[in-house]
């Protein structure tokens, strides 16, 4: 059996970035935003309420309402703060530097193992954008720009080590891989409406199965013990 590390201490410094504030008079605003994030988090969109996210946030429901005509359109602006996160901390974490001298499994355990910790932590945040991007247009072009520059950032790493690789087509074989994994960490995190067994092992359990299955594929040596 292939056998592989589930963890690298290459991502134990990496957190999900926040951007700065830019001015005092964004304080409301975020005080609203994490109140709303803390609400769908705990409750789910649909049944998240306005009157909680303004109790949270320590402000009047009017207050809410003349920064945001409904629950839509704060839910716009949590997932534009969302996408500014996501896009510094991609940005840090498929940096070529932090990654230096790490084998391909290395780098794959990596962004699996941070995807499942805040996918968990972030779980009824996304299924909300999911379903709101299958009923609105700026929802969906959002996601799918992130994730297009995210794998960009991982195919850029596995390229850098394209000679690992025995798969007689490696350009093709990472786009595959890729795209593989990206598709069973949706199927884990449950923000595809499809039934799957990946929910009755452990994280770590999963992680050493996919990374067998790509290692497989891709015709990768094991790591060292």
């Amino acid at each position: 059996m292939l056998r592989v590390r589930t963890h690298t201490p290459r991502i134990d410094d990496l957190r999900w970035a926040k951007p700065a504030h830019q001015a005092r008079s964004q304080r409301t605003l975020e005080l609203l935003l994490d109140a709303a994030e803390a609400e769908i988090r705990e409750k789910g969109y649909a049944d998240a309420s306005v009157a909680e996210i303004a109790r949270r946030a320590g402000c009047s429901v009017g207050t809410v309402y003349r920064r945001f005509r409904d629950k839509t359109a704060l839910l716009h602006a949590l997932d534009e703060r969302w996408g500014a996160a996501f896009r510094a901390t991609m940005e840090d974490a498929v940096a070529p530097e932090r990654w230096q001298g790490a084998p391909i499994l290395e780098v794959l355990t990596g962004y699996i193992a941070f995807t499942l910790n805040e996918g968990h932590e972030r779980a009824a945040l996304q299924r909300a954008a999911i379903t709101m991007a299958s009923r609105d247009a700026s929802f969906a072009e959002r996601q799918m720009k992130l994730a297009s520059e995210l794998h960009a950032g991982l195919r850029a790493l596995l390229t850098a080590r394209i000679d690992e690789i025995g798969h007689a087509d490696p350009p093709l074989a990472i786009e595959f891989a890729l795209e593989q994994l990206r598709a069973m960490l949706m199927l884990r995190l449950a923000t595809l409406p499809l039934e799957a067994t990946l929910f009755g092992n452990s994280d770590e359990q999963f992680i050493d199965q996919a990374l067998t299955s790509i290692a497989a594929y891709l015709k990768l040596e094991p790591l060292s013990a």
